[in-house]
């Protein structure tokens, strides 16, 4: 009886490591080191991978192995066959390695680009030599080339806010994804979003156009925003909440916004999953403000504000609810 409760301990700890590792795995985000430590978990035991294919089925995600696999063939690292000697239950721990490798490879790329950087939950400013500065807020990264008779930054990934000093014969110009914004001297923000770039004016006049074939162009004034995608230019509306340019002075300020638009500007600082347990709450409005130095506990200053639950399962996963 003794080794049935011990056997039966020991493989509820394999499957909670199953469970963080995997959430982590949905959360993005991983770095090197992490990418090595599940691969090493992975391959310590076959009831580690048994734990992992187990809660991949659970939740659902069957839809991953074909995309991964997919991109996995296309990069030219798609893993080969194995003998019929080997047999694995489902192939979905063999995805998220892959997935692992593809997100590694994409961080390295822009960490090799790139001249100034943040991780999750950290703010920097970069000061220029021609007066300029750039803020870039978490998870960001910039190239710049401030030589010739054009001031030029790329914007690989995030979003910075920018306050550039006027120079009449020198435009200041930021590519993203899907946009180019030039101006020669105003305050405004560029938020690379994975989908589709927002351009937000705080004050003077910016020239944004798309990337596409058309070449649209857009003139934003004062407060002024744009989303920008392979489509073309949306047009331009007045910005009407401090949520999402708040984070420059420190904190996130939000008044009558709905608690997911909140917790969605919160995970873009922490790591790891937010799960609904009532859906009515994602609309519930609320007002207040959270300072971003208390990242790692911005959730949990929320909840106790708003009298609202939060389930920490893992530093992962939390439920709301």
């Amino acid at each position: 009886m003794k080794q049935e409760n011990a056997e039966s301990e020991l493989n509820n700890d394999i499957d909670e490591q199953a469970t963080t590792w995997f959430v982590r795995l949905q959360a993005g985000r991983i770095s090197g080191e992490e990418q090595a430590a599940f691969l090493n978990w992975l391959n310590q035991a076959d009831r580690h991978q048994e734990a992992f294919d187990e809660i991949s089925r659970l939740w659902g995600d069957t839809e991953l192995l074909q995309a991964l696999t997919e991109t996995a063939q296309k990069q030219g690292i798609a893993p080969a066959q194995k003998t019929t000697a080997v047999n694995f239950k489902r192939p979905l721990a063999m995805a998220a390695a892959i997935a692992l490798t593809l997100l590694f490879r994409n961080e390295l790329a822009i960490l090799m680009q790139s001249d100034y950087s943040t991780r999750v939950g950290e703010r920097k400013t970069v000061n220029f030599d021609d007066g300029s500065t750039a803020m870039l807020n978490t998870d960001s990264a910039i190239s710049v080339n401030m030589t010739g008779s054009q001031r030029r930054i790329e914007l690989l990934k995030g979003e910075v806010y920018f306050e550039v000093k006027p120079d009449p014969s020198r435009p200041f110009i930021v590519h993203a994804d899907y946009s180019t914004t030039r101006v020669l001297g105003t305050r405004f923000f560029v938020h690379e979003k994975g989908g589709s770039d927002e351009v937000k004016v705080v004050s003077g006049r910016v020239e944004v156009s798309d990337q596409g074939a058309l070449k649209q162009t857009l003139v934003l004034h004062d407060r002024e925003t744009v989303s920008v995608d392979g489509s073309g230019l949306s047009e331009a509306l007045l910005a009407d909440s401090a949520l999402s340019s708040s984070w420059i002075n420190g904190f996130l300020v939000f008044e009558d916004i709905p608690l997911e638009s909140v917790i969605n500007q919160i995970r873009r600082y922490r790591t790891g999953l937010v799960i609904y347990k009532d859906n009515a709450l994602r609309g519930l409005k609320i007002n207040g403000r959270i300072n971003l130095r208390e990242s790692d506990d911005m959730l949990k200053v929320l909840g106790k504000n708003l009298s609202i639950k939060m389930t920490y399962l893992t530093d992962w996963l939390v439920i709301v609810g």
